[in-house]
């Protein structure tokens, strides 16, 4: 592996026009890496496919909650530990590429493992969900940190911006086509629980393991300056706790971003309200507000792909004010019946499909490449922690009080995340003023 990338890490520092045939194929490469993948997990569907899949294993309503954001949480919480490894490092595609080889099979495992258990082992089928998804979410947390540090310095801002919007919309089109199959495994009469499931969970591993070839053609330039060596955990939480005290838009926009994964606590049960509370058969729901969501995704990546580069911040409040709209008509569907769900949706899906490629483009456009490895890595390890915490405390209010309550606590968490957003978070280049201004000498 060293062998094969050491001539590249060698290379002088190319020139603009050498950068800008990296940037134009890396762009393609990017862009199919990640519209591949996106397809491949957005049929399973953590807010639709996952919580009915659970539901037919399991009445917890707390472990159907927390199951279903054990990707985003497992793909955000080692990206601390693996940022202090990264400072060290000039070159990180080995980093990404790597542990992807065995972790993007392991969805497929899940799908051959499922059918050999059988209907007779609800408990085993559950176990090894949570196994396979499990590991599947913390081995993509090993290539996060290095990702992000590939996008940003292998892809130039226009181009970034461009690749998630375009990339998202193409995954919302991708899947407008593939939510007909979903909906006809899901109900055929001549696939029973769980062979129905295991089937979109096989056509999603695939996909995975398809991503793989572009990756390796993926030609990594010069980031930050690497640091002499490897900072011992005894340095390196001061570190942390510096960035923290002195770099105030940075230290808002945290504080955002967890409230938006507060806001996360209810997703895993519009689908249940739907089909228990408002008696909507579970595959007209599953497909049917699935596409909902699908064509919000779109509309958002569109937007952003034209304002992403530009006006990031700007769009992230333009989401949040969106995303208000999804418990409040959930609220108002518990009163009048369905049909409030479906904008519900549509809001769901331009907060779930652009709000994290907002974070992370502002992100990478806010931190200097030498930054990006810490920043990234707490930025993400914080929202890890809330995930987790977030669909217990879901759950919970489900059990207790109800789905209306789970949305009213939405509701109250995503318009503080508004405020945060409003007041105290500006544009990168306004932060990264601020930023400057109020740091210290550490």
């Amino acid at each position: 592996m060293t062998e094969i990338t050491a001539p590249m890490l060698r290379e002088s520092t190319p020139t603009a026009s050498e950068r800008e045939r990296v940037y134009r194929r890396n762009f393609i490469l990017f862009l199919s890496d990640y519209v591949i993948f996106s397809v491949a997990l957005n049929l399973l569907g953590p807010t639709t496919v996952i919580p009915d899949f659970l539901r037919q294993l399991t009445d917890s309503d707390v472990l159907i909650g927390v199951s279903s954001q054990i990707f985003d949480a497992g793909w955000l919480l080692p990206q601390l530990l693996v940022a202090r490894y990264l400072v060290g490092v000039a070159n990180k595609k080995w980093w990404f590429v790597g542990p992807n080889i065995p972790v993007r099979t392991f969805i497929l495992m899940l799908a051959g493992v499922t059918v050999l258990l059988g209907p007779e082992r609800p408990g085993a089928i559950l176990a090894a969900f949570l196994f396979f998804y499990a590991l599947a979410a913390l081995g993509d947390g090993l290539v996060g940190v290095p990702w992000v540090d590939l996008i940003g310095s292998s892809l130039d801002n226009r181009r970034r911006a461009r690749m998630f919007g375009i990339g998202t919309a193409l995954t919302g089109l991708l899947m407008i086509g593939l939510t007909p199959v979903i909906r006809a495994i899901l109900g055929s009469d001549s696939l029973e629980f769980p062979n129905n499931y295991a089937l979109v969970f096989a056509l999603s591993g695939a996909l995975f393991v398809i991503t793989l070839p572009g990756e390796l053609l993926i030609r990594e330039l010069p980031g930050g300056a690497p640091q002499a060596k490897m900072p011992s955990m005894r340095e390196y939480l001061p570190q942390l706790a510096a960035v923290l005290r002195h770099d105030l838009p940075y230290r808002a926009m945290i504080v955002t971003r967890v409230l938006v994964s507060f806001f996360t606590m209810a997703w895993p049960f519009y689908i249940g309200f739907a089909t228990e509370q408002l008696e909507m058969s579970n595959e007209v729901a599953v497909s049917n507000l699935l596409l909902m969501q699908t064509l919000g995704s779109v509309t958002g990546a569109l937007i952003f792909s034209w304002l992403g580069d530009r006006r990031t911040i700007k769009f992230i409040r333009f989401a949040l004010l969106i995303g208000i709209f999804q418990p409040a008509l959930a609220l108002l569907a518990s009163q009048v019946g369905p049909a409030p769900l479906y904008p519900a949706f549509v809001a769901a899906g331009l907060i779930q499909g652009t709000l994290t490629i907002s974070f992370l483009n502002w992100l990478i456009t806010y931190a200097t490449p030498e930054q990006r490895p810490i920043y990234s890595g707490l930025f993400n390890t914080a929202t890890a922690v809330s995930l987790l915490v977030a669909p217990a405390v879901g759950g919970l209010l489900v059990e207790g009080l109800g789905y209306e309550a789970v949305f009213l606590a939405a509701l109250v968490v995503v318009s503080a995340a508004l405020y945060v957003a409003v007041r105290h978070v500006p544009t990168p280049r306004d932060a990264a003023h601020t930023a400057t201004q109020s740091s210290e000498p550490t």
